[in-house]
């Protein structure tokens, strides 16, 4: 920075966005987790096995259990499905548009469940009307599609059984809570371990899941010289501390490494997000939020506060648009949030993101 800044509290939000490719291609977050620790890990509170079908649910929690019960159903309606569509037509494909169909909802639902928010997920649950009758081409995707959301439900369901309760409670609060009919408060009280560091895709992607605390920027620092095959940093959180995110956005630039959205991505994030190369976002899309910087009591800093002339610098250095930055900020109180939703053609107008699938793309 070019002047020396108090050490402030603070959340503020960002944006992404993609339409074709960047010139390096970025690494889209694996479907189903692998576990690698890196700089902090819980163990999962239940086994997650590769193939439901074959688990021994015995010594299982009644949720788990059901939840594998509804896997070998949904499965066996997904062959029938697809051998219809057969039937029908031979095409082998859906299309990479449905690619990720209904895994927001499937991954509320099984969170509910597993978080005892039962009485808040109706919104979330997928119901199928399959016509068996009708051989038409449309037809045919319709039972694929179908198929695919049958499937994916599988994959979300055997990654959030692997993992903690903390986790779930950190990706409920961040992806679930105020979406789908979830009212905002079903939010959880993060009491556990609050921010997790996992390396991903076979060395390749380190994730970051949770608060942006003191000592944050440390941590993306350690995690990543312990992993020197990091190409990306996938993010995901609720905000925090606004030097420790910028302080971390500077190492990832000079790393020359990239960010992408695994969660929603909320007041300090942002800054982290901007801190890429390439900055991208795949579907299904993570969301941006803004709100005004806050000192340690929550109460909003004014706006000529040196934090603001930080975060001007830093939006600068980092090639992003620093006036719609802090448009976006000054738009909502710390209690707050504006909703920038990842595929917008504006976050690649400022050039907050360089990358969305299926979306814009200003690559640096």
């Amino acid at each position: 920075m070019k002047r020396i800044f108090a050490l402030v509290s603070i959340s503020i939000l960002g944006a992404c966005d993609q339409s074709a490719p960047p010139s390096t291609s970025p690494v889209p977050p694996p479907a189903v987790t692998e576990s690698a620790p890196v700089v902090e890990e819980e163990p999962a509170e239940e086994p997650a096995p590769e193939a439901s079908a074959s688990v021994d649910v015995s010594d299982l929690s009644e949720v788990v259990q059901d939840l594998y019960r509804q896997m070998k159903e949904k499965k066996v309606l997904q062959d029938k499905l697809w051998a219809a569509a057969v039937a029908i037509n031979d095409y082998n494909h859906v299309g990479t548009y449905y690619n990720e169909y209904h895994m927001p909802e499937h991954s509320c639902y099984v969170l509910g469940r597993l978080l005892k928010q039962d009485k808040y997920i109706a919104g979330t649950v997928m119901t199928y009307d399959p016509d068996y009758v009708t051989a038409t081409t449309e037809n045919a995707q319709e039972l694929r599609v179908m198929a695919v959301s049958l499937s994916n439900f599988s994959s979300v369901a055997n990654a959030i059984i692997g993992e903690s309760h903390d986790e779930r409670v950190i990706e409920w609060n961040l992806d679930c809570v105020g979406k789908f009919g979830i009212p905002r408060e079903a939010s959880i009280a993060q009491v556990g371990q609050s921010s997790f560091y996992v390396i991903k895709a076979e060395g390749r992607v380190l994730q970051v899941l949770g608060d942006i605390e003191k000592g944050f920027a440390q941590k993306v620092v350690d995690a990543v010289e312990a992993n020197p095959d990091v190409e990306q940093v996938a993010l995901g959180s609720g905000g925090g501390y606004v030097l420790e995110a910028i302080a971390a956005g500077r190492y990832i630039r000079s790393k020359g490494l990239d960010t992408s959205l695994w969660n929603n991505c909320y007041s300090a994030c942002p800054l982290v997000f901007m801190g890429g190369v390439g900055r991208v976002n795949w579907s299904p899309y993570g969301d941006l939020g803004f709100h005004q910087v806050a000192d340690e009591n929550g109460t909003a800093v004014p706006a000529g506060h040196p934090i603001y002339q930080a975060i001007f610098d830093y939006t600068s250095e980092m090639g992003v648009d620093p006036a719609y930055v802090l448009k976006r900020m000054w738009s909502s109180p710390p209690s707050g949030m504006t909703m920038v939703e990842g595929q917008e053609d504006e976050l690649c107008d400022a050039r907050i993101i360089t990358w969305v699938q299926r979306g814009c793309s200003k690559p640096n």
